[in-house]
C-alpha cells in the first residue's frame, strides 16, 4: 500500500477510471486505466495519481496530433513546441518567423501557415531521426553556393554509407 507524501498515512486505491488529463496543456486528453489513490487520513484527504511512462504517453500524444488531417489548434501548437523542447523564441528562430508570430499562433489570434505547420509536424515525426540536435537546424540553407557539392557513397555488406575517405580527399 502507498503512503501519503503529505502526512505519511496509508493511501487507498480509489479507482482506475477515466482521467481527464489537462496537465499536459491539452484540454481534451483522457487516460484510461490510471490509478487514483486517496489518503485515509480524513484531515489530509490528499489525492495522488500515478501515470506510468509519461514520456511515452507524451510521445504518442505528439505523434497523434502531428498525423491528424485537420489544422493544428493553438493549444496543440504549444504542446508540440514544448514537447520538442523549444522555447517560443527558439522555435521562432528555427521556423524563420518572429517570436510574436509564434505567440499569436499559440493564442489563436493568427492562423499558422501551412508550411510552418508542416515544418512543426515533420520535426515531431522525425524526432527519433536526424533532428535530435535542433541547433543543427540553424545551419540548414544558411550559406549560398554557386557550385553543386560532390557526394561520395560506398556499399559495404549490402548497406550504403557516406564514403568519408573520398569526401576528405582534395578535388
Amino acid at each position: 500500500m502507498n503512503k501519503c507524501t503529505m502526512c505519511g498515512s496509508k493511501m487507498n486505491k480509489v479507482s482506475d477510471s477515466l482521467l481527464h488529463y489537462t496537465e499536459c496543456g491539452l484540454s481534451k486528453v483522457y487516460l484510461k486505466g490510471i490509478f487514483i489513490y486517496q489518503c485515509l487520513n480524513k484531515e489530509c484527504n490528499e489525492e495522488e495519481i500515478t501515470i506510468p511512462n509519461i514520456e511515452e504517453l507524451h510521445q504518442l500524444l505528439a505523434e497523434n496530433i502531428a498525423t491528424k488531417v485537420n489544422k493544428l489548434m493553438p493549444e496543440e501548437i504549444r504542446f508540440l513546441r514544448t514537447y520538442l523542447g523549444f522555447s517560443g523564441v527558439d522555435f521562432a528562430d528555427a521556423a524563420g518567423v518572429s517570436p510574436e508570430t509564434v505567440s499569436r499562433w499559440e493564442k489563436g489570434t493568427v492562423n499558422m501557415k501551412e508550411v510552418s505547420e508542416r515544418f512543426l509536424r515533420v520535426l515531431i515525426l522525425s524526432k527519433a531521426g536526424p533532428f535530435r540536435n535542433y541547433e543543427v537546424l540553424k545551419g540548414f540553407a544558411s550559406k549560398a553556393s554557386k557550385t553543386i557539392s560532390k557526394h561520395y557513397f560506398k556499399v559495404d555488406h549490402s548497406h550504403w554509407a557516406v564514403d568519408m575517405m573520398a569526401c576528405a580527399r582534395p578535388t
